[in-house]
C-alpha cells in the first residue's frame, strides 16, 4: 500500500487491492474536506469489518434470504489529548426480516464477529471501550 500528498491535507492511498480512497482533514484543520479524515475511516472500517462477518455468519447459517435490511450505525468518543484515540465506540446493528425473526442467529453472528472474527474490533478494543446493541426494526 502507498500513500501520496495531494497539496494542502488531501492525501490519496493505493490499497494493496488496487483501490484508491482520498483522505482530507476537515476546513477547520487546513483541509477542504474533499474526503473522510483518517479517523472516520478507522470506523468505517469496523463498520466494514464486522458487518462482512456476520452476513458471511447469516449465509453460512442459511439464512440469510430472510433478511430484508441490514445497516450499522457508530457513534464514538475520543481523548481530549493527543494522540486523541477512540475511548468510546458504540456499534448499533439494525435489522429488519422480511417474514420470520433471526433474533437467535443475529445475536449469534454478531457476538462471534465481535468476539472471534473482527480483527478491526480487535484492534479497537485495545483502546476503547467498544459496546454494541441489535436493534430489529
Amino acid at each position: 500500500m502507498r500513500t501520496e500528498w495531494l497539496g494542502k491535507m488531501a492525501f490519496l492511498a493505493y490499497t494493496d487491492s488496487n483501490r484508491q480512497i482520498l483522505m482530507d482533514a476537515k476546513k477547520e484543520n487546513g483541509g477542504l474536506s474533499a474526503g473522510p479524515s483518517p479517523m472516520e475511516l478507522v470506523l468505517a472500517a469496523l463498520t466494514g469489518c464486522t458487518g462482512i462477518d456476520v452476513i458471511s455468519i447469516l449465509s453460512k447459517m442459511k439464512v440469510i434470504d430472510e433478511v430484508e435490511s441490514f445497516r450499522m450505525e457508530v457513534s464514538a468518543d475520543r481523548a481530549q489529548d493527543h494522540p486523541k484515540v477512540y475511548t468510546k465506540i458504540h456499534l448499533k446493528y439494525i435489522f429488519k426480516f422480511k417474514n420470520q425473526p433471526l433474533k437467535e442467529q443475529v445475536e449469534k453472528a454478531v457476538q462471534l464477529s465481535q468476539e472471534k472474527y473482527c480483527s478491526v474490533s480487535g484492534m479497537l478494543k485495545k483502546s476503547a471501550d467498544l459496546t454494541y446493541e441489535i436493534i430489529y426494526e
